[in-house]
């Protein structure tokens, strides 16, 4: 009986070490190769330095000015995170990070370098990174040690070739991760790709891409975006296979990650004032355990103590940066005087609004004299990313929308009634007289905020557009015509402007300001010279 006591506790004993093997085996498993965490930025802007920028910090719903972001803090939480969770971090960017200051001087070298340092090791391109065109995107590139993704962008035989990859599968700890990116479809209109084109349309990619890294043994799909988030939504609505959207584009912070579906969407903000941080789990049946996700906005404040490489690395960088950055010439003034924009036809105004028509290949461009600002004469000379700041001192987005012809003609008698204000609108596209002696119009708006017409107005005259000829030809009421104006006026319905949001159609955020869209142009072309008046805008006093 004692032989076989020992026998059968022998083999108890056995058994338990067994099962605790195993457990301890499959603990190991689910601690070291089922977790996944995403850390990141978009639309960093060339913000490597901190800014005091109005944010609810606190989460009270109140704004209040802080000092944040820094790429050197930012490279200090991405550092303490890799401790926190070894071999289970990436850490990614979203694009729009080659631009201002740094971006004009050191094309690139500065920013990617820095990035590199503070721990990036994925890179999704902005439409910004390509300002400068395909080949200094490639020189600076030379100084990134992070890995890109191009899916969606035609890259052989150009500057890129062999510098971005269409996916990538990465293991994080026995865990196989898929990689994609894409574009934002209007990349030919916002920035200067040249030979670099889109290859397809972003839900072809998306669903392209997804098949093939789960072809590849990818158990979690993440699509690196340059869209807004609008559009991450309907792409993970329509594609399924995606785990995870790490976004950007549309410069937003969500308070929450948005679940559609069993998929994830987060959205990298913009200039670094919070480091996106998400936590996924991945079940037994290799899914994202949407019970598990954990999802943090690290606020990037001075309470976060600078990383010393990087900072020192940024100082050598900042010696070398000028007052003012030359980004071209004029051989003509530049008058933004308020009375030379109120009052009628500016060249300036003129120049700038041109500029746009051609690159966005719309039909007319609108924007208030309010947005141009300065109030003083630059004289010939260089351009400058401070001159250009003074006049863009918004910061507004450029907006497209469809809208009818019947609805610009109260929109031009809204700018007749607006003569000697913001409000006045210098077009691009378009031409027409004020009669300022005839009647103005008049609108008013009720408690709930609705605009109504109270007098009509029949100041505007003679409103005639230009045809895919090139010719001149009257207003037609019933067609709809592709128009670009900011946010101001769109969005907000400044200076009384309703009908774009009311009745325009297809209204688009291209993410360009005009500083932005300045900058480009006057870096590409060298000189940026007004012409002389054209008689666009005609007032009869």
């Amino acid at each position: 009986m004692k032989a076989r006591f020992r026998n059968r506790s022998t083999m108890f004993s056995l058994l338990f070490l067994s099962l605790l093997v195993v457990s301890c085996a499959t603990t190991h498993i689910n601690n070291t190769s089922r977790e996944l965490t995403i850390l990141g930025t978009a639309d960093l802007q060339g913000q490597l330095e901190p800014t005091v920028r109005q944010l609810d910090l606190d989460g009270d719903g109140t704004k209040e000015g802080h000092l944040v972001g820094g790429i050197s803090r930012i490279a200090s939480l991405v550092a303490n995170v890799k401790v926190e969770k070894p071999g289970k971090v990436a850490v990614v960017s979203t694009g729009d990070d080659l631009m201002n200051r740094y971006f004009h001087t050191y094309k690139g070298r500065a920013i990617f370098h820095l990035l590199s340092e503070a721990g990036y090791d994925i890179y999704a391109f902005g439409n910004h990174e390509f300002d400068k065109g395909p080949q200094a995107l490639s020189d600076a590139l030379k100084h990134a040690g992070f890995q890109c993704i191009c899916s969606d962008l035609s890259v052989k035989n150009t500057p890129l070739d062999g510098l971005c990859q269409p996916w990538l599968v990465r293991d994080y700890e026995g865990l196989k991760v898929g990689f994609f990116s894409l574009m934002t479809e209007d990349f030919p209109f916002v920035t200067s790709g040249k030979e670099v084109k889109l290859a397809r349309g972003n839900l072809e990619t998306a669903r392209w891409a997804a098949k093939e890294l789960r072809k590849r043994g990818a158990e979690i799909v993440v699509a690196l975006t340059h869209l807004g988030y609008q559009r991450d939504y309907e792409i993970v609505e329509a594609v399924p296979e995606i785990d995870v959207i790490f976004g950007g584009h549309s410069h937003e912070y969500l308070p929450n990650p948005v679940r559609v579906g069993k998929a994830v969407i987060v959205n990298g903000g913009e200039k670094g004032s919070f480091l996106v941080r998400l936590d996924l789990v991945v079940d037994s049946n290799g899914r994202v355990d949407g019970d598990k996700v954990q999802y943090q906005l690290i606020p990037v404040t001075s309470d976060v103590v600078p990383d010393a490489n990087v900072d020192a690395f940024l100082a050598q960088y900042q010696k070398s940066l000028p007052k003012a950055i030359v980004l071209g010439h004029t051989e003509v003034e530049w008058n933004m005087t308020d009375y030379a924009l109120r009052y009628g036809e500016s060249v300036v105004a003129d120049l700038v609004n041109d500029l746009m028509r051609e690159k966005f290949h719309v039909d007319i461009v609108l924007n208030n004299a309010g947005a141009f600002r300065g109030n003083r004469i630059y004289q010939p000379g260089p351009v400058t990313d401070v001159m250009l700041r003074e006049i863009d001192e918004f910061s507004n987005y450029a907006y497209t929308v469809d809208i009818k012809g019947q609805y610009i003609k109260d929109i031009l008698e809204r700018s007749a009634a607006s003569f000697g204000r913001g409000g006045f609108l210098h077009p691009s596209g378009l031409r027409y007289t004020i009669d300022l002696k005839e009647t103005a119009q008049k609108i008013s708006q009720n408690d709930a905020g609705q605009w109504t017409v109270d007098i009509p107005g029949e100041r505007v005259k003679q409103i005639q557009v230009l045809d895919e000829n090139g010719q001149w030809v009257q207003l037609d009421q019933e067609k709809t015509y592709c128009v670009l104006s900011n946010s101001f006026i769109v969005k907000q319905q400044g200076d009384g402007y309703f009908w774009f949001k009311r009745y325009g159609q297809n209204i688009n955020n291209t993410y360009s300001t005009f500083y932005s869209i300045l900058a480009e142009l006057a870096a590409s072309r060298g000189s940026l010279n007004p012409a002389s008046p054209d008689g666009r805008l005609t007032a009869i006093r």
